[in-house]
């Protein structure tokens, strides 16, 4: 986690630009479906703009937790091959920035969502739940 260098103007925050190749906005709706991505070329640089969400990481096997919201403005950095996914157990969706790095061409396979393997899904379950960090 990077926090965001910022600065206020006013009623308005201005946040230092992220080198990217391109500029996503997403928008992540109350958790559904326990679901993965996993992209071969590509750094995602995720910030929420809007809400809050966990962005879930696996790691070395396990499932981890980073909890983001729009009054605490930090990136998350995740590098090419790692697994992740959000969970939102707010009412309204959240939106999230992603200033994305190429490292080589992106593959349609990076944006097809993956259920979560049965060896995790009580994991998946605990944290949606909010009962463990």
């Amino acid at each position: 986690m990077i926090p965001c260098q910022a600065r206020r103007s006013g009623a308005t925050l201005f946040g230092a630009p992220q080198p990217s190749d391109e500029t996503m906005i997403a928008e992540v709706g109350p958790s559904g479906a326990p679901e993965l991505y996993c992209h071969r070329h590509q750094t995602d640089q995720l910030m929420v703009l809007q809400g809050s969400l966990d962005l879930i990481v696996l790691q070395e096997g396990r499932l981890r937790r980073i909890s983001l919201r729009d009054d605490a403005a930090t990136w998350v950095r995740i590098p090419p091959g790692v697994p992740h996914g959000a969970i939102n157990r707010g009412q309204r969706p959240a939106v999230v920035v992603n200033a994305v790095l190429r490292h080589g061409p992106s593959d349609p396979r990076d944006y097809r969502a993956r259920p979560v393997p049965s060896f995790l899904a009580s994991a998946w379950a605990a944290l949606a739940a909010g009962s463990v960090g």
